[in-house]
């Protein structure tokens, strides 16, 4: 006999002389886990602190981790989605979700996400996320938003006293805080996703949606940044070019007296050591909406381990600990009621300005969003870069809309 098989035999030898029984091997569960959540060095190593948390308390459970570059994730999933190989845990962007339930490559996790009593303490937005077609699929648990960001020495410098509360005040204060060295208001304009949740709050705040482009309230919203840009010349004629991460630089410089951004700029701005703050997007003729986004956790459904991979979601929604890793270092709000007033949660002063907005918030959820979003940024670009009148360019979006929102 091995040496191992002796010993192991002694060892059922003294526990069977005990009165006891031989002790069970512990089931030993692997799940694969994919994010694209390497896009910071605090977000990459908050979610690593999360699976060696989540693993040191569940010693029979191992998790293994690919993290993708964010501008490769979506290629990779769909490529693991032809090849039937879809991880048993993903973190996918709220507006990737649709397209992944029709493809029935998600779990539904309806019975499980209804019978979970945190579930009715997310705001309806935040709920929505992660639904499709009445069916839940996934867990919102990195709940973002859009806000006004502000350079309190600039509306010093100007005169102006508090951030604005509507569209004509926004559009007052920007004016006062142009100047040659500095952008009254900046904003995401470059082809792509960015544009789009930019111009969308416009749109619903003037009493418009997706589907009614090219009615009068949808050029109202496309008149209105056309007269930011072209006309008052607040935002200068760069932020064509910008993504939301270049908008977020020029603030950070302190060269943009206010910006439309998400939680993701407040580090930036902190670091560089401004004296800023953050308030609820102004209000339009409808009132005031912000737009909601965020990353939904959603299981494969063909994966062996469900219930464990849901145990893993369900655990990180509700251990109160977790809030450092998706807080301050995945740069999330509070997105339920039992969070949002909680201590753990607030990172930075200005976390509750981005909060403020969720119950009211709105996103675009359809299975066709890339195709829906590329319509409506062209639409702002050409608005933008006067190739079209506001007229012309809700025509021309409406065309490629209809089908796509049928």
């Amino acid at each position: 006999m091995s040496v191992r098989a002796v010993l192991t035999a002694a060892v059922l030898l003294v526990v069977a002389a005990c009165g006891g029984e031989a002790p069970q091997p512990v089931e030993k569960v692997t799940l694969t886990w994919w994010d694209h959540l390497n896009h910071t060095p605090m977000a990459d190593q908050g979610a690593d602190a999360l699976i060696k948390r989540y693993q040191d308390a569940h010693p029979g459970v191992e998790i293994r981790r690919t993290s993708i570059p964010p501008a490769e994730f979506d290629a990779r999933l769909a490529e693991a989605v032809a090849a039937g190989a879809f991880p048993d845990i993903a973190a996918v962007d709220v507006t990737a979700l649709p397209r992944l339930a029709e493809q029935e490559v998600l779990a539904d996790l309806t019975p499980r996400f209804e019978g979970w009593a945190p579930a009715d303490r997310y705001p309806g937005p935040v709920r929505d996320g992660v639904r499709h077609r009445d069916r839940f699929w996934g867990v919102p648990l990195r709940t973002t938003t859009t806000a006004l960001l502000y350079n309190r020495d600039l509306f010093t410098a100007a005169g102006v006293a508090r951030p604005p509360d509507t569209w004509e005040e926004l559009r007052a204060t920007a004016r006062s805080l142009t100047t040659p060295e500095h952008a009254g208001l900046c904003f995401a304009a470059a082809a792509g996703d960015d544009l789009t949740v930019d111009f969308l709050p416009f749109l619903w705040q003037a009493g418009g949606d997706l589907t009614g482009v090219g009615d009068d309230a949808s050029l109202r919203a496309l008149s209105f940044v056309d007269e930011l840009v072209n006309v008052d010349r607040v935002a200068p004629a760069a932020v064509l070019g910008w993504t939301a991460a270049d908008a977020e630089r020029e603030f950070a410089a302190g060269r943009c007296g206010m910006v439309l951004a998400g939680p993701r700029a407040v580090p930036a701005a902190n670091t560089a050591g401004l004296d800023w703050g953050a308030a609820p997007l102004p209000a339009g003729r409808a009132g005031r909406v912000a737009a909601v986004g965020g990353d939904a956790w959603v299981l494969g459904r063909a994966g062996q381990h469900v219930d464990r991979a849901w145990d893993v979601l369900r655990w990180l929604a509700e251990e109160r600990g977790t809030a450092t890793e998706f807080g301050a270092a995945m740069n999330a709000v509070p997105n339920r009621s039992d969070t949002v007033d909680d201590p753990g949660w607030r990172w930075d002063a200005n976390v509750p300005a981005f909060s403020s907005q969720l119950a009211g918030a709105r996103a675009v959820r359809d299975p066709d969003y890339a195709q829906v979003s590329e319509a409506v940024w062209t639409m702002v670009r050409q608005v933008l870069g006067r190739e079209r009148t506001p007229g012309e360019a809700a025509a021309d979006a409406r065309a490629r809309l209809e089908p796509l929102l049928r």
